[in-house]
């Protein structure tokens, strides 16, 4: 399981990959539980890689 604790290594993470996203949009899709994440405690995110490598993979398949 690959983990990054929060929403700035999260948009590292995304860069890495070709794929930018903003702080703030990762923000509004956390707030519309659009993204994969986890609050294990108030005012912390945990970001699986694994499930935002799918996350973004099924993005993909419904924009075709």
């Amino acid at each position: 399981m690959r983990l990054v604790r929060g929403v700035k290594a999260l948009v590292k993470y995304l860069d890495s990959i070709n794929c930018s996203m903003s702080e703030s949009t990762v923000y509004r899709l956390i707030k519309q539980n659009s993204i994969p994440f986890k609050r294990p405690a108030p005012g912390i995110l945990v970001f699986d890689l694994n499930a935002i490598d799918k996350w973004l993979a099924f993005e993909d398949i419904e924009s075709i």
